[in-house]
């Protein structure tokens, strides 16, 4: 009783820890206004049923599933059109080309299509096969394919187009189960992110789970596994059908719950779950803060190069954009020994003393690598967001 006594103790504090460090969240209405088909700008621009997001740059791709279309957003603010598709559901980047899954109607008979984004050019995959009830889809860094159908992964060699199964007992067969490859057991799994390591991480709706599964096909549960609205760490959390999930630039998972129409996180790899925005159980529209916000229905979820989440909240038929500020408590104290400044182009660091100083990017390619003396030194930066570490403590920057 009293190992349970100091778990559950542990556990607050923990919680405690991870929303007093919390970004201050700012929701906002980014693109659309009512039910329709109209490109024009952001707010004249009208969309129908959003399914999913992804960023390649600074353009936004959109699957604009009841209006058969995979509209854009360019950096000027203007909404067009890139291709037709039928029902377009989750898209991914492999070669240059952005592959999306083709929808029907009846769930069943879904296949995969390859668009051109600098020609618009549709190409049905026919050799990637059919599939049914597919949401899911990513992309490996070899542009190897992992598409969700009913209750598996399969996993496309875009080479030769075979097919093979990756983790999931395949055909109708579902459950709950850890395990490796088809020892696992997934129940209607929705979209699918995976990171720079090959981890896949999957929003599973039928089991209220966020689960883990790794380049070998070893499935995990990291968070969640009940129905409902509770924050907490990992089994101990609760989802109600989760459905959109994108890794942000601090390397944790962000994932709509579709039912609940909140924004959860989950730090990795603790598995600490929060609710970053919406009201659990509350439909509505309302911009604010991340606590006063209200969704209907959040599906796709996708970050720009700014560290600014993107939301498909096809309920309201619109693109809501959160934005985060550090609170104090993540504000490094005035009197540090260093002081980061950026402009276009450039991250500048001033030091009190000689100090050991590493940049680089999201992905872990290194920018900068090496000790500096006493003084302000410019290190040169494209556009982007970095991780700055200084004597071992490390900083996010945002080079416009």
């Amino acid at each position: 009783m009293k190992r349970k006594t100091t778990l559950s103790i542990l556990a607050a504090l923990v919680l405690l820890t991870a929303s007093a460090m919390q970004a201050q969240v700012t929701v906002s209405t980014y693109a659309g206004s009512i039910r329709g088909y109209q490109n024009g700008s952001l707010l004249e621009a009208k969309f129908t049923n959003l399914e999913a997001l992804f960023f390649n740059g600074n353009d936004l791709y959109v699957s604009d599933y009841n209006n058969n279309a995979i509209r854009i957003i360019t950096p000027d603010g203007m909404v067009n059109i890139l291709a037709l598709v039928n029902r377009p559901i989750q898209m991914t980047l492999a070669d240059d080309m952005l592959y999306v899954i083709q929808g029907e109607s009846s769930h069943n008979q879904n296949r995969i299509n390859r668009v051109s984004m600098k020609t618009g050019a549709v190409t049905l995959m026919y050799e990637y096969g059919v599939y049914n009830h597919s949401k899911g889809l990513c992309s490996d860094a070899d542009g190897n394919l992992y598409v969700s159908e009913d209750h598996s992964v399969y996993k496309i060699i875009t080479a030769t187009g075979e097919r093979i199964l990756f983790a999931g007992g395949g055909g109708t067969t579902f459950g709950f189960v850890d395990g490796t490859g088809s020892e696992a057991r997934f129940m209607w799994p929705g979209h699918m992110v995976i990171d720079t390591s090959g981890n896949i991480y999957m929003a599973e709706g039928g089991n209220h789970a966020v689960r883990k599964i790794t380049p070998t096909g070893v499935v995990t549960t990291v968070a969640g596994g009940t129905e409902g609205n509770v924050d907490g760490i990992g089994t101990a959390a609760s989802f109600n059908v989760p459905h959109g999930i994108t890794i942000g630039p601090d390397g944790h998972l962000y994932v709509s719950d579709m039912a609940s129409h909140t924004i959860r996180k989950i730090t990795l790899p603790e598995g600490v779950v929060t609710t970053i925005a919406g009201i659990a159980g509350t439909i509505g529209n309302d911009n604010g803060s991340g606590s006063n916000a209200t969704f209907r229905v959040p599906h796709g979820l996708a970050f720009d190069a700014f560290g600014n989440l993107y939301v498909a909240d096809q309920g309201n038929y619109q693109i809501r954009k959160i934005s985060f500020a550090p609170t104090s408590v993540s504000t490094a104290a005035s009197d540090k020994e260093y002081h980061l400044t950026t402009k276009e182009g450039e991250i500048g660091i001033s030091l009190s003393g000689k100090m050991y100083v590493q940049v680089y990017s999201l992905v872990g390619a290194s920018i900068y690598n090496g000790t500096l003396s006493a003084g302000s030194h410019q290190i040169p930066a494209k556009q982007g967001i970095y991780m700055v570490k200084v004597n071992g403590t490390t900083e996010k920057v945002v080079v416009r």
